[in-house]
């Protein structure tokens, strides 16, 4: 009798714990279900940059910045500002153009959201990738390949398949911009 006791005891343990590991796996498996990888071809990367005034030396012109008032910089200078959005001026602060005017910031570029760029940060058009997905280009030149992006931004003219990448800031950023342009590229990106 003693001996059929242990039997069912054991049995019964057996069974708990197979039961414990079939959830645990179940509720594991589920958790990973609600993470969604989506990926695509046919995408067009383009890169940004913020320039640096102190490498684009011009002539002259002066500008009326946002609660500062009239200020002089770099043509060159002002004209990139105005094409890529902000630039680090000679005195160490950033200027960016946007709703018409310029503005001064003093933490740095910042995305659409206000928020400081950072290397690596993509802007994108939020009716295909959600803000915040992680996003992997594996078909750009090394290092970018490798890299995971941040959808954090976005941009007037990022528009359907067509992904900006923020690279950095003054002329090697510049370049990198020129390298990674290209058409038909592989993206996926993970949802929740």
């Amino acid at each position: 009798m003693w001996e059929r006791s242990r039997l069912v005891y054991a049995l019964g343990l057996f069974v708990l714990i197979c039961v414990y590991f079939l959830l645990r796996t179940d509720l594991a498996n589920s958790s990973m279900q609600t993470r969604m990888q989506t990926c695509s071809e046919g995408w067009y990367i383009t890169g940004y940059y913020v320039p640096r005034e102190d490498e684009l030396p011009d002539t002259a012109e002066q500008i009326s910045v946002e609660r500062m008032g009239e200020l002089s910089f770099s043509q060159k200078f002002l004209s990139e500002i105005r094409t890529e959005g902000w630039g680090i001026t000679r005195f160490g602060w950033a200027l960016g153009y946007y709703s018409g005017g310029w503005h001064r910031s003093d933490t740095g570029a910042l995305d659409a959201a206000g928020n400081v760029l950072a290397e690596g940060a993509i802007a994108i058009d939020r009716s295909l990738i959600p803000r915040g997905a992680q996003v992997q280009i594996s078909t750009l030149p090394s290092p970018w390949a490798d890299k995971m992006f941040r959808a954090t931004d976005i941009g007037n003219g990022i528009v359907g398949h067509h992904i900006d990448v923020f690279t950095g800031t003054g002329v090697a950023a510049e370049q990198e911009t020129f390298r990674i342009t290209s058409n038909n590229n592989r993206v996926c990106f993970m949802t929740e």
